[in-house]
C-alpha cells in the first residue's frame, strides 16, 4: 500500500507541474498576442490623429470659405456692386456722368 501512494504522489505532482507550465505557456501566448494587438491598436490610433488633424484644417478652411462667401453675397446686394457691374459689364453710365475717352 504504501508503494500505491507514492505513486498517487508523483502522479499527482506530475499533474500539478503539467497544469502550471500549461497555464504558463497559454498566459505567455496571451501576453504575446496581447502585445501584437496593442501596437497595432496604436498605430491606428496615430493615423486617426492624422487624420482628424487634417479634417479639422479643411473644416477651418470651409467655415472661411463660407464667411467670405456670405460677405460676398453681401456685397452683390448692394448698390456699389450694382453700379460697378453696370459700368463695366454693360458700358452703362448715370444720368448726370459725363464720360471722357482719352485721344489716341
Amino acid at each position: 500500500m504504501a508503494a500505491s501512494t507514492r505513486k498517487h504522489k508523483k502522479r499527482r505532482r506530475y499533474n500539478a507541474n503539467a497544469g502550471i507550465f500549461l497555464v504558463t505557456v497559454i498566459m505567455i501566448c496571451f501576453a504575446v498576442v496581447m502585445s501584437f494587438r496593442a501596437k497595432a491598436l496604436q498605430a491606428d490610433s496615430k493615423r486617426y490623429h492624422v487624420q482628424e488633424a487634417t479634417l479639422q484644417k479643411n473644416l477651418d478652411e470651409e467655415i472661411i470659405r463660407g464667411e467670405e462667401l456670405e460677405e460676398s453675397r453681401a456685397y452683390v446686394q448692394t448698390r456699389d456692386y450694382i453700379e460697378r457691374m453696370a459700368r463695366e459689364k454693360l458700358g452703362l453710365i448715370n444720368p448726370d456722368e459725363t464720360i471722357v475717352k482719352p485721344n489716341e
